[in-house]
């Protein structure tokens, strides 16, 4: 703990809050840059960033610019070592990245160069890659594409998803991200930055709406990873006979009938759908204008919309 060490942090969603909570207990965290709040349909309901409520609790000045290359003026009122992103979910101009005293550092949710860009944990659970990771490194002006001062793999159990793999990979940035700052300011030579292999950079885009779309003619696999990679947001869906259910946690059951994919296979004490390689058992899912349910309380009211052998399309 150093708290002569200022910070200025800029995040937004969950990741960026457990970042933020383990700068709080260690620097002086001066100034929190995140994005505006919004609303809900209608614009009833002001929606805050996880990391706006975590800086209000902690009475640290907030700064919500809705285009930080345009107005940044604000941070230039504050005096601070580093600044810290940890998906802040804006591009951040070279003015801001030079106004720490000593240099602007990011928490990326990726075993960089692999999967730069804005879904990294999404992305890297939807190809079924067997570890997932975080990375410091120095931000510069070209996306996820300054060097590295450390990187922590974690593996990715078949029981985790999008928010499990978040909390722990952010979990673990926090505590790399002091590490590497408590080194630089005794000793800006301490750690030794490594560049990136340009030719094994991947990129890892946001979600489409359309890739929210479940498509049992995909193998079993791919489409297990989706959902838990998608889960809780934006979380995967299918459509039959007219309605919509969107799909929570499964997992891949052996099938080698030739059965078309979409059939239903088993509907008594579990829902087994036919894909294009194998078979996917739902365990939680939720019908459109309905909470989310576990199978068995599904089946209850849905069984007769769910016809063995009938086939979603």
């Amino acid at each position: 703990m150093n708290k002569d060490i200022k910070i200025c942090f800029m995040g937004s969603p969950l990741f960026g809050k457990i970042v933020l909570e383990k700068l709080i207990e260690n620097f002086s965290v001066v100034l929190v840059v995140t994005q505006p709040d919004s609303s809900t349909k209608g614009g009833r309901v002001i929606i805050e960033q996880p990391v706006k409520k975590l800086a209000m609790e902690y009475n640290i000045p907030i700064f919500q610019p809705a285009n930080i290359k345009e107005n940044f003026s604000v941070m230039k009122e504050y005096e601070f070592d580093y600044i810290v992103t940890a998906a802040y979910g804006q591009f951040i101009p070279l003015d801001v990245l030079h106004l720490p005293k000593k240099l602007t550092l990011n928490v990326h949710g990726s075993l960089l160069p692999k999967y730069r860009g804005g879904a990294p944990i999404q992305r890297a659970i939807e190809n079924g890659d067997e570890y997932l990771g975080v990375t410091i490194m120095r931000t510069i002006l070209k996306m996820d594409a300054g060097v590295i001062y450390k990187q922590s793999k974690i593996k990715l159990e078949d029981s985790d998803n999008y928010e499990t793999m978040t909390y722990k990979l952010a979990s673990q940035g926090a505590l790399d991200i002091v590490e590497v700052i408590e080194k630089m300011y005794e000793n800006s030579e301490s750690i030794e930055p490594i560049h990136q292999d340009v030719s094994l950079v991947t990129f890892a885009p946001n979600i489409s709406k359309n890739e929210e779309i479940l498509r049992f003619s995909e193998n079993a696999s791919t489409i297990f990873n989706k959902i838990r990679a998608f889960n809780p947001n934006p979380l995967t869906y299918f459509t039959h006979k007219g309605q919509t259910y969107r799909v929570y946690s499964s997992t891949v059951i052996e099938d080698n009938s030739n059965a078309l994919p979409g059939t239903i296979l088993e509907n008594k004490k579990s829902l087994i759908i036919k894909c294009g390689e194998n078979a996917l058992k739902i365990l939680e899912i939720q019908p459109s204008g309905k909470q989310k349910m576990d199978i068995a309380s599904f089946l209850n009211g849905y069984r007769n919309k769910f016809e063995i052998n009938s086939i979603i399309e």
